[in-house]
């Protein structure tokens, strides 16, 4: 029963609910005295954190399961952020969220009748099917980043410029780019998900430290955008920051006042990009790295980084038919 219930709730799309109803068995199974209906302690006296039951599910997983929601703190948007102590008491569900929200609080509701041996058997059914869920996407993953290409490099920009301004899908293509092209040159690039209250849409990390924050912006920005992420990058702990701006309509910053106000004020470095030769261009010479190799790396850097970010599947097959067709 719980294996086509997390199956279901996994195919309605809604990954909060996934994370969260993880979080949900992992305490009853570790204490059967919870309320599975309860998201903190002001729920009564069987009240828990929810949310620190699925961080910590977040922080195990190390790449064995699909936790639906990514990044750190999976719970960290609406409705368990800042919504009521009790989930059956939430009302501000969107329309489409509704049917996930409901096979979730039916579970909860089957979940609180559970002793430990039945919570465990629970778990165990959840962990086994996001593990498949995991393979799958490891195996998509690893195909979309095969995608080969022989587009040269100057036609290759005019086609992602196209693609990305065509349709920004809430600023996901821009910022799957920015990690894209960022994969090209460094190891370990960490993409945020899409719309985290967290700074640093994607980060560069050096032996475990934040060394770069990037913010990818497809609305118009001002001078504030720059200096907003020069103080969140210092707050990350890194001195290097990079604003990626790629819209229609946006007037270009005065650069030398943003850079010089960064530096003074928060002790970063801070490089704006307006446009997509721009950020690849910056990047590669930057790092020292040749044109060849972005010219190979990226059309499927790219793609796996669309995927991973939850770009639309008309948007995914849209950039693997544009390269197949130029190559």
């Amino acid at each position: 029963m719980w294996i086509a219930r997390v199956e279901r709730l996994g195919s309605l799309g809604i990954k909060t609910y996934i994370a969260a109803l993880g979080g949900a068995l992992l305490a009853k199974a570790t204490d059967p005295r919870v309320d599975s209906l309860a998201q903190d302690g002001a729920a009564g006296p069987r009240g828990y954190s929810l949310r620190k039951a699925a961080e910590f599910l977040a922080e195990q997983n190390n790449s064995r399961y699909d936790l639906g929601a990514r990044g750190r703190w999976p719970l960290n948007n609406r409705p368990f952020l800042g919504g009521p102590a009790r989930i059956d008491e939430f009302t501000k569900i969107s329309g489409r969220a509704r049917p996930a929200y409901e096979a979730f609080l039916d579970a909860l509701r089957d979940l609180n009748r559970l002793e430990r041996p039945g919570a465990l058997s629970a778990l165990a059914s959840f962990l086994r099917v996001r593990m498949d869920v995991q393979e799958v996407e490891r195996t998509a993953a690893r195909a979309a980043r095969q995608l080969e290409s022989e587009v040269a490099l100057e036609d290759l920009v005019g086609i992602i410029d196209r693609f990305v301004r065509s349709a920004p899908e809430g600023g996901r293509r821009a910022q799957a780019l920015a990690a894209a092209v960022l994969d090209c040159v460094f190891d370990d690039v960490d993409l945020q998900p899409i719309n985290s209250p967290h700074p640093g849409d994607v980060r560069v990390l050096l032996d475990g430290q934040i060394a770069l924050a990037i913010e990818a912006k497809q609305l118009p920005v001002g001078e504030a955008a720059a200096s907003e992420l020069s103080r969140e990058a210092a707050g990350l702990g890194a001195d290097l920051a990079l604003l990626v701006v790629i819209a229609e309509k946006h007037a270009p910053l005065d650069r030398e006042r943003v850079q010089k106000e960064a530096l003074r004020d928060d002790g970063t470095l801070l490089l704006v990009c307006e446009g997509v030769l721009e950020l690849i261009g910056s990047v590669a010479v930057f790092s020292g790295t040749p044109a060849i190799r972005i010219e190979e790396d990226l059309p499927g850097a790219f793609a796996a980084r669309l995927r991973e970010i939850g770009a639309s599947k008309k948007g995914q097959n849209e950039w693997r038919q544009l390269v197949e067709d130029r190559g």
